[in-house]
């Protein structure tokens, strides 16, 4: 797995974990991150959807890991 990959999976996962600061910022990580990787698709054709699934994973994840601490009563 390339260091990116876990660059795109984590930032994911940490855009989850800011949801509990401000929604909005949740919403802004994933407008510029989708932004950025589309342009950089569309300039070097890099295949940008893979690096969009990878950050979506890692959203997923924490959405998955919040929602467990949350009925747990933990966090």
């Amino acid at each position: 797995m390339k260091l990116t990959s876990l660059a795109h999976y984590f930032f994911g996962f940490l855009t989850a974990f800011v949801m509990k600061i401000s929604f909005v910022f949740t919403v802004i990580n994933s407008f510029v991150f989708i932004v950025y990787e589309l342009d950089e698709d569309w300039k070097i054709s890099d295949y940008a959807y893979k690096d969009i699934r990878e950050f979506a994973i890692g959203l997923a994840i924490g959405e998955i890991l919040l929602l467990v601490l949350a009925l747990l009563n933990i966090f």
